[in-house]
C-alpha cells in the first residue's frame, strides 16, 4: 500500500468541499460528530464514530456534516479491494488506538499514517467478508444498473425476478452492499442525474425520464432532499 496524502482535521462546522473526485482510493472517517455521504455508483448514508467510508478510484464522494465533526481523510493506492461505502469496524478499541497514536505522533508521522491506513483497510476487509447470497446480490445489482431508467422498477419487481421475498432481498443486499436495494437504486438514478445536469442542456423533464422518474417535480424533490440543493442550482454551481 502507498499513502498519497492524509489529513487529521480538528472539529469544524462543514467540509471545505461538498464533494470531490479521486484518481485513487480514499477513505474518510469521523473521529467525533457525524456526516452524511454518498459514493458514486454505490451507497449513501450517515457515518459516525467507528465507521469508515471508502470511495474507489475514479469515484466521487459527496459529504455533508450533520454536526461539528473532526475527521481523518486519506488517499492511497493498494492492490487490495477495500469495501466501497460505509463499513462499521468491529474492533472499535483498535480503531481508536490507531487514531490516537497518529494524533500524538511527533516523529515520522507519514510512516505512521501509512501504517494506520493499512490497518484500517485490513479491519474493513475482515469486517466485510463475503456474506451468503453474493450471487443473488450480484444479479440484483445488475438488474438495477440495467433497468434503473424504468419508473416501474421496484423492490417487489426485483424480488419477483429473483424468486425471493422483498424482505429477504433487502436483508441479503444490505449485508453485502451496506444499503438496501431501494437506496442503491436511488443512488444510481441520482448519479446519472448529476451526469446529465453537468454534461447536457437537457430539460429537467427529459432528465427525470432518463433517470426513472415520471415527473420533473418529483425528480426535483428527490434530488433536493439528497443533494441539499435543487437540480437547477446544482447545474449552475457545477458549471461555474
Amino acid at each position: 500500500m502507498t499513502l498519497d496524502g492524509y489529513l487529521l482535521a480538528p472539529s469544524q462546522e462543514q467540509f471545505s468541499l461538498s464533494f470531490d473526485r479521486y484518481d485513487g482510493w480514499c477513505l474518510l472517517l469521523p473521529r467525533t460528530g457525524a456526516f452524511t455521504f454518498e459514493v458514486s455508483g454505490g451507497p449513501q448514508g450517515v457515518a459516525k464514530r467507528g465507521d469508515i467510508v471508502v470511495c474507489p478510484p475514479g469515484g466521487t464522494l459527496w459529504r455533508r456534516m450533520q454536526t461539528p465533526t473532526s475527521f481523518f481523510h486519506a488517499r492511497f493506492s493498494t492492490e487490495l479491494e477495500p469495501p466501497i461505502g460505509r463499513t462499521r469496524v468491529p474492533d472499535v478499541d483498535r480503531f481508536r488506538a490507531d487514531l490516537a497514536m497518529l494524533e500524538a505522533a511527533e516523529a515520522h508521522p507519514d510512516l505512521l499514517a501509512a501504517h494506520v491506513v493499512t490497518d484500517l483497510v485490513l479491519m474493513m476487509l475482515r469486517a466485510r467478508r463475503p456474506a451468503p447470497g453474493d450471487e443473488l446480490v450480484r444479479q440484483a445489482t445488475a438488474l438495477i444498473l440495467d433497468h434503473f431508467a424504468s419508473p416501474d422498477l421496484s423492490l417487489g419487481e426485483l424480488a419477483a425476478a429473483l424468486g425471493i421475498s422483498p424482505t429477504q432481498l433487502s436483508r441479503r443486499f444490505r449485508a453485502v452492499r451496506g444499503v438496501t436495494p431501494v437506496a442503491y437504486l436511488r443512488s444510481v438514478r441520482l448519479r446519472k442525474a448529476r451526469e446529465l445536469l453537468t454534461g447536457t442542456d437537457a430539460t429537467l423533464q427529459a432528465i427525470a425520464e432518463r433517470c426513472g422518474y415520471r415527473s420533473a417535480f418529483y425528480f426535483s424533490r428527490v434530488f433536493s432532499n439528497h443533494a441539499g440543493q435543487s437540480p437547477s442550482q446544482y447545474r449552475h454551481d457545477s458549471r461555474v
